[in-house]
């Protein structure tokens, strides 16, 4: 960049080259969910009942931690290149997984009814509670 280049076009730069560093680094990150210890282990039910009691408070607890939860399968969506295995609560809401693109494998082993631990980045809850980039773990069967 030149001393002549407008300063919009510098800021343009950095703005852009910030987003996809931000993006590189992002991305890397996303399999590590995979080899991360969760933070807690908890079953579907009581996670929708923490947030739904006391959302800031759960809030506090899980969101942006890596956690796994264990339940059975009420849904599961391939709809838009996403694939999502919704949970089971005691309420009409669920907990949504929103799937690693690397467990399309694992996902064709899954069924409705299915007891299933997921693991995944808690971010919050809307109606239903939301985890992002969740890895299947079809070895741990117990509640």
């Amino acid at each position: 960049m030149t001393k002549n280049t407008p300063i919009f076009l510098r800021w343009m730069f950095v703005f852009t080259t910030a987003c996809v560093i931000s993006l590189i680094t992002g991305c890397s990150d996303q399999n590590k969910v995979k080899g991360v210890t969760p933070k807690f282990v908890v079953a579907s039910n009581n996670l929708m009942k923490e947030f739904s009691e006391n959302e800031q408070l759960a809030n506090t607890t899980y969101v942006n931690e890596v956690i796994e939860v264990f339940g059975k399968v009420k849904d599961i969506s391939k709809l838009n290149n996403r694939l999502t295995i919704i949970l089971e609560t005691d309420s009409s809401a669920g907990i949504i997984c929103d799937l690693n693109l690397l467990e399309q494998e694992q996902l064709k082993q899954i069924k409705k009814n299915q007891l299933i631990h997921i693991k995944g980045i808690c971010k919050g809850y809307l109606k239903d509670v939301i985890l992002l980039n969740c890895f299947i773990d079809l070895t741990n069967q117990h509640e």
